[in-house]
């Protein structure tokens, strides 16, 4: 990330500089090529004006001051274009820039995404093995202790049949008419 900034920070400077560079020729030569034009025309309308080759001293005079009022009015005109021109190069490297670096971090955020994905899918298949495995342990102890419970209750009620019979057999030995067998007995 830190070598990114300074590899933008290194490229903007260029770029600024460069800008600087062509801004200073644009100036020279804006400047001179309009102070040139200005006094040519100058003298021009001193020699129409007049009717005399070389025009007066006061020609002369205005001239060299308009050629350098025109001259420095568009070297700054131009200067302040170039500037411009250079800020926003820099503004449009520093958006270059920030689109890739939320390109990759949009990158980052799905890499990191699938891997939480993965994550809640491995421990949601655990939660439900686990509760799986919980539920068979439980349905086992139910059905042993059901088991049981049935096992208890079947002897129970066997051991009360076989002691109703008892009874009844007692009971019925001691009835008028009712003869003793060898089955009755056991």
């Amino acid at each position: 990330m830190e070598r990114r900034l300074v590899g933008l920070l290194g490229t903007t400077v260029k770029h600024m500089l460069t800008g600087l560079r062509r801004a200073f020729f644009a100036v020279a030569a804006t400047g001179f090529i309009v102070a040139v034009l200005v006094a040519v025309a100058t003298e021009f309308v001193g020699y129409l004006l007049s009717h005399q080759f070389p025009p007066a001293g006061a020609t002369h005079l205005a001239a060299a001051a308009l050629a350098i009022a025109f001259g420095y009015a568009a070297a700054i005109t131009v200067a302040i274009g170039e500037i411009l021109r250079a800020m926003i190069k820099a503004v449009e490297l520093i958006v270059e820039e920030a689109e890739k670096l939320e390109k990759k971090a949009a990158e980052e955020i799905a890499i990191l995404a699938q891997k939480a994905e993965e994550g809640a899918i491995h421990l949601g298949k655990t939660a439900v093995t686990d509760a799986g495995a919980l539920g068979h342990t439980i349905a086992s102890d139910a059905g042993g202790l059901g088991r049981a419970v049935v096992g208890g209750v079947g002897a129970v009620a066997g051991g009360i049949g076989h002691e109703v019979g008892s009874v009844e057999h007692g009971i019925t030995s001691h009835l008028p008419g009712h003869h003793h067998s060898e089955a009755d007995k056991h």
